[in-house]
């Protein structure tokens, strides 16, 4: 292969998508020949590690003085191909929401197609099944560059023209087996089956690692997670006032940042745990990661929902990236968390148990051989199946085959 083209939604620019950054990151390691192509470019580099992917970041805007000029020259040559693209991405779209968002994207994706061509990029993979994928499959159908995608979670749900996606793309990754599994439900082709495949988002591992705990410490517990409804944050939140009622030396960190913010901030001052929870806002992932190296939290907790609109969890990297480091973690039967903890790689209770979640909390925080063995559970699991060098070995022979 030449070079691989990845299209992101915002990586290496933004705050989030520090899985896909950690994929990327492998995938140089490895020594292969890439450039990313972000969707939305952000005024910064957040992550300090997203620094030196950023120099093979290719950034453009959604619309600009370069872009208009191929979109008019694309026009007047190849209009019969045009008006196959809008009939594909914006008539066949399932609602005037996706049809839109497409829409938008549609100036970038043929301004890309000229650029991707001249850069001798013979493959194009993007993570999201939806506008970053609307972009790939637009830049396929006139350049014919093969091309493949990662589906998370949400964006499988959203159903941003899958089955369309599917037939052309070479191969369709998912990250956890109940994403193949909705995937497929929605797709409703049999034929199609072979090309969707479950590979998980990995981490780096870090060498060997064990996380000792002096009982007689507080106990410091870290929740990294956005301030959305589907985190579920009110229930540990909740957990924390019965084990501060129950006298338990207990320090929680919620690492985040989001539209319930003061919402939540309200709910601790409320319940008299501002001594106990303290919002740290959003971290850099290097910072998590210097945390968990230096042992300064014991636990990591995602208290996750499934929302009324059915909203849910794929596979927390936030909770693999943990149990890398041998850190138990506490999670919910939600999503696809049952295929990471539900084997007692972790501690797995009821979603909106704030019971549940206290009780798990106390028995790691007081009980030192039960917190090692989650601990070691959990490490075996990641370095088994999550190692990112290995998965990107293995996305890579994918790409080539």
């Amino acid at each position: 292969m030449k070079r691989l083209a990845i299209i992101t939604a915002r990586t290496p620019y933004g705050t989030g998508e520090t899985f896909i950054l950690t994929e990327i990151m492998a995938i140089k390691k490895a020594g292969e020949d890439f450039l990313v192509v972000p969707r939305d470019t952000a005024a910064k580099v957040f992550h300090k590690e997203a620094e030196d992917i950023a120099k093979y970041a290719m950034c453009a805007p959604l619309l600009s003085v370069a872009i208009c000029p191929a979109l008019l020259r694309f026009i007047a040559t190849q209009p019969l191909t045009f008006i196959a693209i809008l009939n594909r991405v914006i008539l066949k779209a399932r609602n005037i929401k996706i049809a839109m968002k497409n829409l938008i994207v549609l100036p970038k994706s043929i301004y890309l197609s000229y650029v991707l061509e001249k850069a001798d990029v013979s493959h194009i993979h993007c993570h999201w099944a939806s506008t970053t994928s609307t972009m790939a499959y637009i830049i396929s159908l006139i350049t014919k560059i093969p091309w493949s995608f990662t589906a998370h979670r949400w964006d499988i749900t959203e159903n941003n023209l899958l089955s369309i996606k599917c037939r052309t793309a070479a191969f369709i990754r998912t990250i956890s087996q109940s994403g193949r599994d909705e995937m497929l439900q929605i797709i409703k082709d049999g034929s199609l089956a072979h090309k969707v495949s479950v590979m998980h988002m990995g981490v780096f591992m870090p060498e060997s690692h064990t996380t000792t705990r002096d009982i007689s410490n507080v106990f410091t517990i870290l929740c990294p997670a956005n301030l959305v409804l589907v985190k579920g944050h009110k229930y540990l939140i909740e957990a924390c006032r019965i084990l501060k009622n129950r006298g338990r030396r207990i320090k929680c960190l919620i690492a985040g940042d989001g539209p319930l913010q003061d919402e939540l901030k309200a709910y601790v001052k409320e319940l008299d745990l501002t001594d106990m929870v303290e919002f740290a806002g959003r971290l850099a992932h290097e910072t998590i990661l210097s945390l968990y190296e230096q042992q300064e939290v014991h636990a990591v907790i995602l208290p996750s929902i499934q929302t009324a609109d059915g909203e849910k969890e794929g596979i927390p990297v936030a909770l693999v990236e943990a149990m890398a480091y041998s850190i138990p973690v506490i999670s919910t039967k939600t999503g696809s968390i049952p295929e990471l903890i539900g084997d007692g790689s972790g501690i797995m209770v009821e979603e909106k148990d704030a019971m549940a979640i206290a009780f798990a909390i106390e028995k790691l925080s007081v009980t030192a051989d039960y917190y090692a063995a989650v601990a070691k559970r959990g490490r075996n699991k990641v370095e088994k199946e999550f190692n990112v060098m290995t998965i990107t070995r293995n996305l890579m022979e994918t790409i080539c085959a």
